[in-house]
């Protein structure tokens, strides 16, 4: 059994913001053509994502890397890497990819992560919708593996993610949510 996981979870994650960029890249290089490519290299950052944080709990070390505190930074990386390839690629307007990264940049910045979520899912929403449209099998693939994942973590979705958006939604209305606080999602606790 692997007693020093940390370093596998912290490459994982910094594999992931690379690959939200190089998906940025592709559009400026590539574009439509590369799709599957695209569609591919977002199944394997949700991958990333899946074991990053479970490795990285399963370390004998308590303390959470700088890495593990900028988890969130990684999965943000790819939203707006997958924004830049919808824009690149002429999947959406330059005015739409833009205003929809400055959504996800204010709420991020200036409120809340959690509020944020739904933003920063837009971009994968569009880019599954082009899949099923030019490339459907790739679309399908990614689905099942979203679906898969939502049984494998339907207990944490329930427990943890759903709780702290809604805390964070309420907290627009002054509602003080105080058992849900954005270290937790960002160390995935």
């Amino acid at each position: 059994m692997l007693k020093h996981t940390k370093p596998l979870a912290d490459t994982l994650t910094i594999a992931r913001a690379i690959l939200g960029l190089c998906i940025a890249g592709l559009g400026l290089s590539q574009g439509r053509s590369v799709l599957p490519t695209v569609v591919t290299a977002v199944i394997i950052a949700w991958l990333s994502d899946l074991l990053d944080g479970p490795l990285a709990r399963r370390d004998e070390a308590w303390h959470t890397t700088w890495v593990g505190e900028h988890d969130a930074e990684a999965d943000l990386a790819v939203s707006l890497g997958i924004a830049v390839y919808l824009v690149l690629s002429g999947y959406v307007p330059a005015w739409v990819g833009g205003g929809l990264v400055l959504a996800i940049l204010l709420f991020w910045c200036l409120h809340s992560h959690q509020l944020a979520w739904p933003f920063y899912a837009l971009p994968y929403v569009i880019l599954l919708w082009a899949a099923f449209q030019e490339a459907p099998a790739f679309g399908w693939l990614a689905v099942a593996y979203l679906g898969m994942t939502l049984v494998l973590r339907w207990r944490r979705l329930m427990n943890e993610f759903l709780p702290q958006f809604f805390g964070a939604v309420g907290s627009l209305r002054g509602v003080r949510n105080d058992h849900v606080s954005d270290a937790s999602v960002e160390r995935g606790v």
